[in-house]
């Protein structure tokens, strides 16, 4: 009776897992409970002759993991019904943990982009930074959902990571406290009085639209004449939101179009006439942690020539993941389709070409010594309290008592750092390159 119901046990699962193909299977006169014999054998095997007794819950998710894993697709990936939890909550806008999102590569766990402004960022990760270990324990080979479990937690618990990070020799320890990660949506603000900035940060919350659509009414109300759209560091998320943002730019033309195996995932995406951006002049701004989603809206923007992309190439994941649940077993995210640029292109793997390159900054090697020992410099911190609103101050004083350190620096890195160490955040614009092209070229217009 109990191997009755073991085998009864096993049997829905996969049928929960096949769905569909289970169906077409049958009606195409093919037994497929003689393909699944092996496994209904080896799980009695192991029920009736194992050394230890095992739930058949574990050794059910076990299957599911095993075949989700052969497929070696790094976004497939088995959620466990906690870690299910946890994504759904991320759609809400709230949940636990560091604030990135991590993609499997060459079997390391992989960054794709940290979510600024949350523990990630501040702790200074990059995208594909490569972690090798976390708490100190090998990362190599385990899955997403191993990552994501460990990687998440109660807020004020701290994680520690050895990352890996390309032009550095030797690996980079990083301990980070969780936190409440919650995705702002959109960030606006006006430059130069009539240049509107929005920054959207990811497309895993399912408001991001309306906020958006609010942020672009909110500043033509305020007299803008053109908007600057940020998408940098943009890990993305839900297709339907990057389709409705594309389209609050676009009158007409494709946004996206998805290719899978079922005929029911071939869909073409078109533009309505119904944005609250269609007249404003529109630039851009991509890097290599614009993935998904945010390439979505960049692609979809640049093939239809609607405006200009400033930066550098974007991340390149092009393919399409739906979410199955399965009862009791959390879910499945499973490559589905892929999705292809206006122009018919493919960015898997390949990103997004800005028509203007413009890289950020970053500091060489020497450099990076010299910002060391100016964070450790107790100079600094009494240089802001004497002069919060230091940009016309002679440094000349300032770069003197620096070298008493022996700490010899140019003006134009201090007055960098100084921007990221000062309160005022509208100083920081200076720093940013990309953002000041994108001004540049709107005043010469």
């Amino acid at each position: 009776m109990k191997k009755d119901k073991g085998f009864l046990i096993i049997i829905v699962i996969l049928s929960l897992i096949i769905g569909g193909f289970l169906f077409t299977r049958v009606q195409a006169g093919s037994n497929l409970f003689s393909e699944l014999k092996p496994l209904l054998e080896t799980y009695q095997a192991i029920q009736s002759q194992y050394i230890e007794k095992i739930k058949p819950s574990r050794l059910i998710e076990g299957a599911i993991k095993g075949m989700i894993e052969f497929l070696k697709d790094p976004h497939s990936y088995w959620m466990d019904a906690e870690s299910y939890k946890g994504m759904e909550q991320e759609k809400k806008g709230q949940f636990g943990g560091l604030g990135i999102q991590i993609t499997l590569k060459d079997e390391f766990i992989t960054i794709v982009s940290p979510l600024e402004g949350t523990p990630a960022s501040e702790a200074g990760l990059q995208p594909w930074d490569r972690i090798i270990e976390i708490n100190g324990e090998s990362a190599e080979g385990i899955t997403l959902t191993e990552a994501m479990k460990k990687l998440r937690g109660e807020p004020g618990t701290t994680v520690e990571l050895t990352i890996q990070r390309e032009g550095e020799k030797d690996s980079l320890l990083f301990i980070i406290t969780r936190d409440i990660i919650k995705f702002p949506n959109v960030k606006q603000k006006l430059l130069d009085e009539n240049i509107g900035y929005i920054k959207i940060a990811g497309f895993t919350n399912e408001n991001t639209v309306r906020d958006l659509r609010n942020a672009l009414v909110d500043l033509k109300a305020r007299g803008i004449v053109a908007l600057i759209l940020d998408l940098r560091y943009n890990p993305g998320g839900l297709l339907t939101q990057a389709i409705e943002v594309a389209d609050e730019f676009l009158s007409s033309g494709i946004i996206v179009s998805t290719q899978g195996r079922d005929p029911s995932q071939n869909q073409v995406y078109h533009a309505q006439e119904k944005g609250e951006g269609l007249e404003l002049p529109l630039i851009i701004l991509i890097n290599e942690g614009s993935a998904s989603a945010s390439e979505i809206v960049a692609a979809a923007i640049k093939d239809n020539q609607r405006g200009t992309l400033i930066g550098s190439k974007s991340f390149g994941k092009g393919t399409v993941q739906s979410v199955i649940p399965l009862k009791n077993y959390g879910a499945i995210a499973l490559t589905t389709a892929k999705y292809l640029t206006p122009s018919g292109m493919s960015i898997e793997g390949e990103g997004i070409e800005p028509r203007i390159k413009v890289e950020a900054f970053k500091p060489t090697e020497e450099e990076e010594k010299i910002l060391a020992k100016l964070r450790e410099s107790k100079l600094i911190a009494e240089f802001l309290t004497q002069y919060p609103y230091w940009e016309e101050v002679d440094l000349a004083s300032l770069i003197s008592e620096l070298e008493k350190e022996e700490t010899k620096v140019d003006e134009g890195l201090l007055r960098r750092f100084l921007r990221w160490e000062d309160d005022n955040e509208e100083n920081d614009i200076f720093n940013d390159l990309q953002l000041l092209r994108a001004i540049k070229i709107f005043r010469e217009l």
